[in-house]
């Protein structure tokens, strides 16, 4: 355990020192944390809780894991978000002559509007259509999923209808990323102009989104779509108390017991959609909402540290670095065998004879890949990135679009706490978040701030 204090040590340092970097509303800041809270802290505290982590993902061959891979997972996994962090500071550094800590939120200026709004009618009746033609046409599914897996409490019947309805990729990305991008569009048009037919308007969409993002039968997509909705409108109510318009300002106790608030409902959420999905009898609601909030914050702390073992067991001892030969698209480009790297690792640690799939974030995929050299080499890759990202924001001017384009590149770094840097850009829509900004943007021009 000396190795995991030794890391421990360095990782606190690095964060008490550049602090005003981290803990900023950029896109660097967001996947820094993200990281620390969904792999960082589970990979840390492993050799602390081994028992209790045993006892939780009692359905993997956890014994597997021997004291050398905790060891080199947690050193793979520290050293792969400093050298992040170290390569973003230096592309900083580079764009602007300095290191630059960037708020991406914390602006002066007015909202104004570049929302073509001609193209967002268009562009959002045209994909309520779809999706609910599509729901239509799959509506044995839907109709199993709510009635025996969500009601009926059958994580077989879920897990099946998750996977018929996901089947067809250009619904899950609508679902995913186009229709919460016009759900928040539309928050903001409410906010601003605070009409009848506006608040309408977005409680419709929204209920929408809500729904299908629902009869996804998954629950992060669900979450993720409430915080940024949180987020945007944290922003617009700030930003857009018109002096035309008397407005009570909530106290800082207001606004705290109202996050409370939210944030409680929230986890209630959560609680509900794991008790659907599993099978525990439960004697009381108090024995269910402890047993409940444990599997959440097991499932928050350990989806994603279990899994960046197994990959550091399996590369190269037991299969060879994949390359990019997991990434689909080039596979059916180039002709190459896929590897599909999350199933083949849930088989080969499963105790069961059941299908399904890991997830792992950026850095860890880099090793998977390439080894120690792209976990140097794509690392340092996406500090660049990241810098780029955030130089590009801070540059747009702080209209509504490029306002809402920055919550959805937040929820791009996100994703790369939980998924590649492939899967984060194109099957966690960062890609499409980019075209809904694009095409929103009123005559399709993109205006920029006369100082960054």
């Amino acid at each position: 355990m000396i190795a995991t204090y030794i890391l421990l040590v360095v990782l606190l340092t690095h964060i008490a020192l550049f602090k005003k970097i981290i803990f900023k509303w950029n896109i660097f800041g967001v996947f820094f944390i993200a990281t620390i809270i969904f792999a960082v802290i589970g990979v840390l505290a492993f050799p602390f809780f081994k028992p209790y982590f045993f006892r939780a993902f009692i359905s993997f061959k956890l014994e597997l894991i021997s004291d050398s891979d905790i060891i080199q997972t947690q050193i793979i996994l520290v050293c792969g978000l400093l050298l992040v962090l170290y390569a973003y500071m230096f592309s900083l550094n580079l764009l602007y002559g300095k290191v630059k800590c960037i708020n991406h939120l914390n602006f002066k200026e007015n909202i104004s509007d570049n929302l073509s709004n001609i193209n967002y009618y268009f562009i959002s009746i045209l994909i309520v259509l779809f999706v609910f033609t599509y729901l239509f046409i799959n509506r044995d599914v839907v109709i199993t999923g709510i009635a025996q897996g969500m009601l009926g409490r059958e994580p077989e019947a879920l897990l099946a209808s998750r996977r018929g309805i996901t089947s067809n990729y250009l619904y899950t990305i609508i679902v995913y990323n186009m229709l919460p991008f016009v759900t928040i569009v539309s928050l903001y048009k409410s906010i601003r102009k605070n009409t009848l037919y506006s608040r309408v308007s977005f409680l419709i969409l929204f209920s929408i989104s809500f729904f299908l993002i629902l009869m996804l039968f998954q629950k992060r997509p669900l979450i993720i779509f409430m915080l940024s909705l949180l987020l945007a409108g944290h922003v617009f109510r700030g930003k857009l108390v018109a002096k035309k318009r008397k407005r009570k300002v909530l106290s800082k106790r207001q606004k705290k017991r109202k996050y409370i608030i939210y944030f409680g409902f929230l986890f209630s959420l959560l609680l509900i959609l794991y008790y659907s999905a599993t099978t525990y009898q439960f004697q009381n609601l108090f024995e269910a909402i402890l047993k409940l909030s444990e599997i959440v914050l097991t499932r928050v702390f350990g989806r994603l540290s279990i899994p960046a073992f197994m990959y550091v067991h399996y590369f190269p001892e037991v299969g060879e670095h994949y390359g990019l030969t997991n990434i689909g698209m080039l596979s059916n480009v180039f002709g190459f065998e896929h590897f599909e790297d999350t199933k083949t690792l849930y088989t080969y640690f499963s105790k069961s004879d059941k299908d399904g799939s890991l997830a792992i974030n950026s850095i860890v995929d880099f090793y998977g890949g390439f080894g120690y050299a792209g976990l140097f080499v794509g690392n340092v890759m996406l500090g660049f990135l990241l810098a780029v990202l955030d130089r590009i924001l801070n540059k747009l001017e702080k209209n509504n679009i490029n306002i809402v384009f920055t919550v959805f590149c937040f929820v791009f770094a996100y994703y790369l706490s939980q998924a590649s840097l492939p899967r984060a850009l194109m099957g966690y829509g960062f890609v499409f978040f980019i075209f809904m900004w694009l095409i929103l943007q009123r005559g399709f021009k993109i205006k920029l701030r006369r100082f960054a």
